[in-house]
């Protein structure tokens, strides 16, 4: 059997994509004052839409507007902005495709004109309770996505940011259950997964 960039596609996680073509997350900068998603993420939204492609990851969306990765980016932190996140939902899937976003957290990754106080597992390493504090955020924004109508959700774990710096055993030097063994350094993740 031949298969088709065209045809349809089941993710393991149940999602069927209705063609194997998919657009990649970027940075947008596009939010305003408020850090909400903006008329101008629909238009772009609908544009990369009318494309073709199965599916398109937004840029980073932050669940944590105390740790921006940099200005101009959406924060989802509670409802404020579920009015103008599922405008953005409905415009990115005109054309049947599916709109994931994705959710990150810098960590140290952050311009200083952001965030001179950086989180991390170094240099300024979470407390327990913090790193459960980040858990929750990317669920809360995880279920606000859901509601605003976005079909799925992407974590960012790479680029070096939180997770990523988590995962890594040279940013990542703690002695806790957060930091040493693989099956630690991975536990923000898959927790934040769970």
């Amino acid at each position: 059997m031949s298969l088709s960039l065209t045809d349809p596609i089941q993710l393991p996680c149940g999602q069927v994509v209705p063609n194997r073509l998919m657009k990649s997350a970027m940075t947008e900068g596009l939010a305003d004052q408020r850090d909400h998603a903006t008329e101008r993420h629909q238009n772009l939204y609908r544009r990369w839409s009318q494309g073709g492609a199965g599916l398109l990851i937004t840029g980073n969306v932050m669940i944590d507007r105390r740790h921006l990765e940099k200005a101009g980016n959406v924060v989802v932190e509670d409802q404020s902005s579920l009015e103008s996140l599922s405008a953005w939902a409905k415009a990115g899937q005109e054309n049947g495709n599916q709109l994931w976003m994705q959710l990150s957290h810098p960590g140290r990754q952050c311009a200083k004109l952001n965030n001179k106080n950086p989180v991390s597992a170094k240099p300024r390493a979470l407390s327990d309770a913090e790193i459960e504090d980040v858990i929750q955020r990317f669920a809360t924004s995880a279920s606000i996505a859901k509601q605003a109508g976005f079909s799925g959700v992407q974590l960012h774990a790479a680029h070096g940011y939180l997770i990523s710096q988590f995962l890594s055993p040279v940013t990542n030097q703690r002695q806790d259950q957060w930091g040493g063994s693989l099956e630690n350094r991975a536990r923000l993740l898959l927790s934040t997964v769970a």
